[in-house]
């Protein structure tokens, strides 16, 4: 079995920057905030979580062909990261996308409907999309209580600043393994 998901990564240099900038003060406020580690900052599209290794290259392959090459067709879409905010009072830290999102509801439609209708895969509960970039996770159980209410503040701060671009050119099926260090990342490709 695989662990897997669908995603679009971040690679922009000069972005990603920024979000450390960030993160890192997240950091110095609640030190035991668990942090997305740089080059893993991605939009999941989809999680699978596990799957065969006999249906991956069939996953890959859908994808290949499906979006890559039909929707994407060559083409670099190109958004903003703007504006950090929270999900479940502060368990999911995130920055927000500008830019046309219908594309990226678009993508996440497709994917569901092949992988179920080509595959078998049930789609997710949820069908409306809500494109984000996670940058870490905070357990209610490892609040640093004396200075949240600052923790807060930071975030507050920085809901509408703007961390820079995003091309957005291809959608990758990803592998995770987990360990005691956190997730590793890699790219399934066959």
């Amino acid at each position: 079995m695989i662990r897997a998901f669908i995603a679009l990564e971040l690679k922009e240099s000069e972005t990603i920057d920024k979000i450390v900038s960030f993160t890192s003060r997240l950091r110095q406020n609640q030190p035991k905030i668990k942090l997305v580690e740089p080059k893993n900052l991605h939009l999941t599209v989809k999680f699978l979580g596990n799957i065969s290794e006999s249906i991956a290259p069939k996953i890959y392959k859908l994808l290949q062909e499906e979006i890559n090459k039909n929707i994407f067709q060559g083409k670099t879409y190109e958004y903003k990261l703007v504006g950090a905010g929270q999900f479940n009072k502060f368990s999911v830290l995130w920055i927000g996308l500008k830019g046309n999102l219908e594309f990226l509801q678009k993508i996440k439609d497709i994917v569901e409907e092949q992988l179920k209708l080509k595959l078998k895969i049930d789609k997710d509960k949820r069908s409306k999309f809500k494109p984000h970039l996670t940058i870490g996770r905070l357990r209610s159980n490892r609040i640093n209580y004396k200075s949240f209410d600052n923790f807060k503040k930071i975030i507050n701060e920085h809901k509408n600043l703007e961390f820079g671009v995003w091309k957005i050119s291809q959608i990758k099926l990803k592998k995770s393994e987990l360990t005691p260090k956190g997730p590793i990342y890699s790219d399934l490709e066959f």
